[in-house]
């Protein structure tokens, strides 16, 4: 079959790749000069190299994510964490490490490090235990996971050290408005094994360590990318769809829309809102600033959730990007609309104390870079309204139950797709 897929973000990548391999005649639409979608990169010509628009943290639980990037040969590319350690930085109290012995069962060792932390003790040892036993029930679909979480009883010490950063960082939502019944199914995959628990980064731009190994995959499967060629209108045709583009119409036997669900319903003409979370990444460059503690660090108490060191992931160290230390720091689920400059300065003095330095510090260079719908959030499903014939949506939708909307899950989406694309269209 001919099959177009619209979309050239990891979803769409992952789905061509996969029809491609089953033998179908593909033609990749993306709108963007390049492809990626948010998991994209900017050249910037004052540090001469290339920025992520944000840090993507992988965990070892992203089987097909693996499982894809080795068939690419980029497995190489990311760094992973022999076990999990979880640097956690509150201001006054230090940085305190979440790091469950792996010489324990995972079972045994999460609740130790969990009992071990600074002001931690019984109380959240028993409380892992419990959320242990939690995760693994039904749960309903409207819950919040504040309301689970309080409902079986669990500290608040423990929400506030590492249940509200985990939240943050897996569903870009706090505690009082995220999915429990999507929060307990990344808790049960994360923290499944040790395997499973460790984190991982990219050791380069994403450009290079995702997006240039997809995209060559594509092609050599012979996949047929049209860069700058954005999808204007999907049209009934003889058994299949045309697709309308810039330049005329084409005929397709079918069409996988692999967009973001606001992109989507333009493309159809729906009307319906998409309900998505705003993240902030502040891209900063110091000269003679010393390295973090470790190259990941989560925030508690925070105007930053999480402070990454990509001299460090990068492994360029002082001598990469003009001489210059590049941190990034993310501000998930941001809906405070503070100035440049403040935010610049809050970070800085949060780096500052980070570190136990006197004096303060400011960058050589910035970029902040406001994913305004960075994240369509976790929600039971509303009335679907019906597909055109020959037609296959695989965009971002997270529903209870499922996974939040990471990497992992844009995979996965492709991977349904492709199956989806190829089975008999129902009389």
């Amino acid at each position: 079959m001919r099959i177009a897929v619209i979309g050239g973000g990891v979803a769409g990548l992952t789905c061509a790749i996969r029809l491609a391999q089953k033998n179908q005649d593909i033609v990749l639409f993306e709108a963007a000069p390049g492809l990626g979608g948010r998991t994209r990169s900017f050249f910037d010509a004052k540090v001469n190299g290339w920025v992520d628009n944000g840090p993507h943290l992988l965990a070892g639980a992203y089987q097909s994510t693996l499982r894809l990037l080795e068939e690419c040969g980029a497995a190489d590319n990311i760094h992973w964490q022999a076990s999990l350690r979880l640097p956690l930085w509150r201001p006054g109290n230090g940085i305190q490490h979440m790091a469950p012995p792996a010489t324990l069962p995972i079972a045994c060792g999460l609740p130790w490090a969990c009992y071990r932390l600074p002001g931690h003790g019984m109380d959240s040892l028993t409380g892992i235990f419990r959320l242990s036993l939690a995760s693994r029930k039904d749960i309903d679909s409207e819950l919040t996971t504040q309301r689970w979480l309080n409902d079986n009883k669990i500290p608040e010490c423990l929400q506030k050290d590492l249940l509200e950063p985990l939240c943050l960082g897996a569903m870009n939502e706090p505690l009082e408005t995220a999915s429990a019944k999507s929060f307990a199914r990344v808790l049960r995959e994360s923290f499944a094994s040790h395997k499973t628990a460790r984190l991982g980064w990219f050791r380069v731009p994403l450009s290079q360590a995702l997006v240039k190994p997809l995209e060559e995959k594509a092609a050599d499967m012979g996949v047929k990318i049209r860069k700058s060629c954005r999808v204007l209108h999907l049209l009934a045709a003889d058994n299949g769809i045309a697709i309308e583009t810039a330049t005329g119409p084409d005929r397709f036997d079918r069409a996988v829309i692999a967009l973001p669900a606001r992109a989507r319903n333009a493309l159809l003409g729906r009307k319906a809102p998409v309900e998505t979370m705003p993240i902030t990444n502040v891209h900063l460059w110091f000269r003679g600033l010393p390295p973090l503690p470790e190259p990941l660090i989560g925030g508690l108490g925070t105007h930053a959730h999480w402070f990454f060191d990509m001299s460090q992931q990068h492994e360029i160290g002082d001598n990469g990007q003009a001489g210059l230390r590049h941190i990034c720091a993310v501000i998930s689920a941001d809906v405070c609309k503070l100035p440049a400059e403040q935010r610049i300065q809050i970070v800085c003095r949060e780096l500052s104390d980070m570190l136990g330095l006197k004096t303060e510090i400011r960058p050589q260079h910035h970029r902040i870079v406001c994913e305004r719908h960075a994240t369509m959030l976790t929600r039971p499903a509303s009335n679907k309204n019906a597909l055109p014939p020959f037609v296959i949506d695989a965009s971002e939708q997270p529903e209870p139950g499922s996974l939040p909307a990471t990497i992992e899950l844009a995979v996965q989406r492709g991977d349904l797709a492709a199956n989806q694309a190829i089975e008999p269209i129902p009389a």
